[in-house]
């Protein structure tokens, strides 16, 4: 069965966000966890990120949000031993790499990110999703990005930041993203034992 990763943004994507939803509904699925989900200091969650996906020996989807999508592309590209094991990449509402910098914050910083991520590439089969009117990522921005990362984005529309302040709580759309968990994999067929209680509980 696949496993699925979370990868939230600033704020660490509350109980009502989407990708609190989604991870209620699949088997196999945990997040990324942060020291601290208001200073986003990219080689600490960077870090964080390597210590999740690393012990974990199924084939893995990784579903990132906002800073969590950079987090997602700069530790695939400082580990790329890890994107062997990587089957989808679904990046939702990227954060702009110009607000952030090596302090967290660009209004922080000696410098942003932009020039940093722009010249990232990604090596796993992706998905881009983004927003005509995100606050964190204009249109514009959106597609240079998606052009930097030589991926087609798909346009959502008017739909924010791709948040629970846009209205997104439940996010079934995702699912037309995702990689199916397959609950009958593990099923021995030639046993029938088996097969009955799989499916008498």
């Amino acid at each position: 069965m696949i496993h699925t990763i979370i990868v939230p943004g600033v704020g660490g994507s509350e109980h009502a966000h989407w990708q609190s939803w989604l991870q209620r509904q699949l088997m196999s699925c945990s997040r990324v966890q942060q020291q601290d989900w208001n200073q986003p200091i990219l080689q600490d969650w960077i870090s964080a990120f390597v210590n999740t996906v690393r012990p974990i020996q199924n084939e893995i989807q990784i579903v990132a949000h906002s800073f969590g999508c950079l987090t997602t592309v700069a530790a695939l590209a400082q580990h790329p031993e890890l994107n062997q094991k990587i089957k989808n990449l679904i990046l939702v509402a990227p954060a702009n790499p110009a607000r952030f910098g090596e302090a967290g914050f660009s209004r922080d910083s000696q410098q942003d990110y932009q020039r940093y991520f722009h010249q990232l590439k990604i090596a796993v089969p992706t998905t881009l999703l983004i927003s005509e009117n995100d606050p964190w990522l204009s249109f514009a921005d959106a597609k240079c990005l998606a052009k930097a990362w030589q991926l087609n984005p798909i346009n959502l529309g008017q739909v924010g930041h791709i948040n629970v302040a846009s209205g997104f709580g439940a996010f079934p759309e995702i699912y037309d993203y995702l990689i199916s968990e397959n609950v009958l994999q593990h099923i021995n067929f030639t046993d029938d034992s088996k097969y009955f209680f799989k499916f008498a509980i």
